[in-house]
């Protein structure tokens, strides 16, 4: 008896030595891999978590990128392989599985990423400025659905759940990869893809993407209230009800696609109105015969390779047609259209009644030389020569003169806006422009202008 209980005792210490060396290893390799990310960013966590069955990770995970004031933070990591002892002793191959998941993972909108995709937004709108997105139509002010945007709408941070599967079949010569993202209060998706590819190969890249061939790829996505709280801030905008802003969008889309001359199928316009309700999924699918490599996307045309894809495609489980649709022709129509906001724009002064009136005065102005000329008596009265209004050159300086004129701004990238001048001063202008669906409002600063007129 006594044996049996001191060979126990044995067994115990043997466990938990055993567990505190694996506990050790995963703890080691979190403080390894912390000191690797050191350069570039500052990594913090609260405790590790190492679980008998394989699965390790940490808890509270923070990474503040260098110069970036807005860190990223991980409530829970967890990774899994198929082997329990994968982390211990499995070397460089990769596992047979491997299963990563991210618990609340958060990044804040003001964050170094956002705030850098929302400069290049503003770059883009700056060089066009009548720019706007055919999806903001009816939405106010709003020129496109950007960061500045969906702070606007309440949007502070991005929360988010993220799980990635991967399995590796060496018999079969086979990769399956899953990827589910989860973003709280705005959509969720989901990616999975089989690819015919010896997971071994998979330490050399460039040789696994020479061989690998897609043999299955779908994707999903589920609105997740994203919809509504645009509707709803759109509508707000507007002065409008929601119903009546979707009404309005679809009125304006229409439009838009009239006026550029885009024949757009039926059965696509629907599929897009559709996917704009709240709570809307859609799901893409596509299972090429054999498969499709890199050897063919680069040899064969758009079309062919296409066609051979197997492509379905459903929005709110309803399956949608896409057989007879000239893709090149519509892709080439839709790049080349026209910028809504242009077509839409009614912001110039009427020219019409400006001409009529110079002309009207002009007309005077010849009665009197007329009359003049013909030797009037001393003290009639003698009409002035008119000046006729136009647009002309103004500096930058002058233009607090001219507030509420129409003007014309001309910046250094070639673009030009027209409307009404409601602001200048020493660091720039705004110019606000009546559009169908609004009015919208530019501000522009100087040292990107390069010439103002106004109509005077």
């Amino acid at each position: 008896m006594r044996k049996l209980g001191t060979g126990v005792v044995v067994l115990i210490l043997i466990a938990a030595a055993s567990y505190g060396f694996y506990w050790y290893q995963v703890k080691s390799k979190a403080d390894e891999l912390s000191q690797q990310m050191a350069p570039f960013a500052e990594v913090s966590y609260g405790s590790v978590y190492a679980h008998p069955d394989g699965t390790v990770g940490v808890n509270n995970l923070v990474i503040s990128p260098r110069q970036m004031h807005a860190p990223v933070s991980i409530d829970a990591v967890r990774i899994r392989a198929g082997n329990p002892l994968f982390f211990l002793f499995g070397g460089d191959a990769p596992p047979e599985q491997l299963n990563v998941s991210l618990k609340r993972m958060r990044q804040g909108l003001d964050s170094e990423l956002f705030r850098m995709a929302q400069q290049q937004s503003d770059l883009m709108l700056e060089s066009n400025p009548l720019y706007v997105s055919p999806n903001a139509l009816g939405c106010g002010n709003v020129r496109q659905f950007d960061i500045n945007t969906m702070k606007r709408m309440g949007f502070s941070e991005m929360l988010m759940d993220i799980n990635l599967d991967y399995r590796g079949d060496n018999q079969a010569r086979k990769v399956h990869l899953d990827l589910f993202v989860d973003i709280q209060d705005l959509a969720e998706t989901r990616m999975e893809m089989a690819i015919s590819a010896d997971p071994s190969q998979l330490q050399n890249p460039m040789m696994a993407s020479g061989n690998a061939r897609l043999e299955t790829l779908s994707f999903s996505y589920a609105d997740q209230g994203y919809n509504q709280r645009r509707d709803r801030f759109c509508a707000a905008e507007s002065g409008i009800k929601p119903d009546e802003y979707r009404q309005q969008h679809r009125q304006l889309f229409v439009q838009w696609l009239n006026a550029s001359g885009v024949e757009l199928p039926d059965s696509l316009l629907t599929a897009y109105f559709d996917l704009q309700q709240p709570d809307a999924d859609m799901a893409l699918s596509l299972r090429p015969v054999g498969g499709v490599g890199a050897a063919e996307l680069m040899m064969q045309d758009p079309m062919t390779v296409l066609q051979s894809l197997n492509l379905q495609f459903s929005i709110n489980g309803k399956p949608l047609a896409l057989d007879g649709i000239n893709w090149p022709e519509l892709m080439t129509g839709l790049a080349m259209a026209d910028n809504p906001g242009r077509i839409e724009s009614g912001a110039e002064p009427e020219e019409d009644a400006a001409v009529a009136e110079a002309e009207a005065e002009l007309s005077g102005g010849v009665e009197a030389l007329q009359a003049a000329a013909s030797g009037s008596a001393p003290g009639q009265r003698v009409r002035k020569r008119p000046v006729i209004k136009r647009y002309q050159p103004t500096p930058l300086a002058e233009l607090p003169a001219y507030l509420g004129s129409p003007v014309r701004i001309f910046t250094y990238f070639g673009n030009d806006v027209e409307g009404q001048l409601v602001h200048a001063d020493g660091q720039g202008v705004r110019v606000i422009q009546r559009l169908k669906q609004g009015v919208a409002e530019y501000p522009l600063e100087n040292d990107r202008i390069q010439q103002a007129e106004v109509w005077r």
